[in-house]
């Protein structure tokens, strides 16, 4: 497993493929409710606000945490926490650790980018069921974490498969960490769907 996390860092590394592709997840942010495509692009246009945002959340604790544990998949993290092993092979690991910079960087960013419009639009909502301006933004930044945690890669033991944690999943689903985090997703929304359980324009 070392070997294998080892090779995942060799091909990541400073990949800018894997850089751009992060930015998609942008879009994970937006909904059919407070954060609909109008009300983030309004949003956005208030551009003094949404930098601000976009600032306190790229420099909130919870993405400081996410880029220096580089807990963007099982063998990332695994990854950051070999290089506290010392020795050569510790070496090894701290330079593919460091690697991961653009990936980390365009991960952030699009959590960032997409998550300023997200939590002002949740905190105006909160703001009018009632909520103090400092209630209301701390229920946001808790729903975004969860959204986040839900939407992109995730190193969380209850967001990772049994199978994705075993020895032979290790092997096999390296690189399927999201695509199978996606899968639930969709299979528990078409349950839902099916059993007629939430909002059917969300599933």
């Amino acid at each position: 497993l070392d070997w294998l996390n080892n090779s995942v860092g060799a091909i990541m590394f400073l990949n800018i493929r894997s850089a751009v592709l992060q930015t998609i997840s942008t879009v994970n942010y937006m909904n059919w409710s407070d954060n609909n495509p109008l009300k983030a692009a309004i949003a956005f246009a208030n551009q003094p606000q949404f930098w601000k945002d976009f600032t306190m959340i790229f420099n909130s604790d919870y993405l400081k945490e996410r880029r220096g544990g580089l807990q963007l998949n099982v063998s990332e993290n695994e990854i950051a926490e070999m290089a506290n092993k010392g020795g050569v092979r510790g070496a090894i690991s701290y330079l593919l650790n460091k690697g991961f910079v653009l990936t980390r960087a365009a991960d952030s960013f699009a959590i960032a980018n997409g998550g300023a419009a997200f939590y002002r639009n949740r905190v105006n909502s909160y703001k009018k069921q009632g909520l103090s301006e400092k209630e209301a933004e701390e229920k946001a930044f808790i729903d975004f974490k969860e959204l986040t945690e839900e939407a992109q890669q995730s190193s969380r033991p209850d967001r990772i498969s049994k199978q994705q944690a075993s020895g032979f999943g290790r092997v096999i689903l390296a690189f399927a960490n999201t695509p199978m985090q996606y899968a639930r997703l969709q299979k528990r929304a078409a349950q839902d769907l099916a059993n007629r359980r939430g909002d059917w324009k969300t599933n």
